[in-house]
């Protein structure tokens, strides 16, 4: 049995699918009690299910920032610590019916994009790390970014501003919590098999093989690829490592 983070509070934003539900469940499965945060109640108490008595469903619009250090009080209260926190949920601001180019975006997509890719992981960094500075000990803070944020091409221009920004933030945070021995990175993939990407699922092997979004495996990750990198980040063997963007997109960026 995997002890590594017992003991362990582990909030996991975006949990209830995708790379936060594979990331919840490697940690769980670690050891770490998970605090499972998302707007989706269905799915958070299928992931609850699995993980078993280890964890708490914190069902949350991370787009409502103001909610978020009441979020952050809630899971205090429940398990006493905070000793992981996961900025993994993120949207890409596109639909069906919606586009999204640098002349032609609303100003509707601008605020939800950067409310919950950008806002919400600067505040409940802002939050949690209030909290492990006081509590002492250190804690691992691990941002979810995204090769979009590294590309010129076949980037959404505001999800890869948001991203940006969250490499930003894990170099700033991780300057000023790293006194206190809070370590920060975060993890940067290429197209994965997760919902973000339904619409574009039949043609990923297609993507990864050939144009702007070939990688050099020609491989399309699956989100435990992704949690196995974020894993490693909430480990000890990592101590050494903060203010440190890993990507894991195959090398679509080199």
């Amino acid at each position: 049995m995997d002890t590594a983070l017992s003991g362990q509070v582990a909030l996991v934003t975006g949990s209830a699918s995708g790379i936060g539900r594979a990331t919840a469940l490697m940690l769980a499965a670690a050891g770490a009690q998970i605090a499972l945060v998302d707007r989706d109640a269905v799915g958070l108490a299928a992931v609850a299910s699995v993980i078993g008595p280890n964890t708490r469903t914190f069902e949350a619009d991370l787009g409502n920032g103001g909610s978020l250090p009441g979020l952050v009080s809630s899971v205090l209260a429940a398990f006493g610590r905070i000793d992981i926190l996961v900025n993994c949920a993120g949207i890409t601001g596109i639909s069906q019916t919606e586009r999204q180019s640098v002349i032609d975006f609303s100003d509707a997509q601008l605020d939800a994009v950067l409310g919950i890719n950008l806002r919400a992981p600067l505040i409940l960094t802002r939050e949690v790390g209030k909290h492990m500075v006081v509590r002492g000990g250190g804690g691992r803070i691990v941002n979810v970014s995204s090769s979009s944020a590294f590309r010129a091409t076949t980037s959404p221009p505001i999800y890869a501003a948001s991203k940006a920004g969250i490499n930003a933030l894990t170099r700033s945070a991780a300057a000023e919590l790293g006194p206190y021995g809070v370590n920060v990175n975060s993890v940067a993939p290429g197209p994965t098999r997760t919902s973000m990407l339904a619409s574009a699922d039949r043609h990923l092997e297609e993507l990864v093989k050939d144009g702007p979004l070939a990688n050099l495996t020609h491989t399309v990750s699956e989100p435990d690829d992704v949690a196995a990198v974020i894993r490693f980040l909430c480990l000890p063997d990592s101590r050494q490592m903060t203010g440190q963007v890993l990507h894991t997109s195959a090398g679509l960026v080199v």
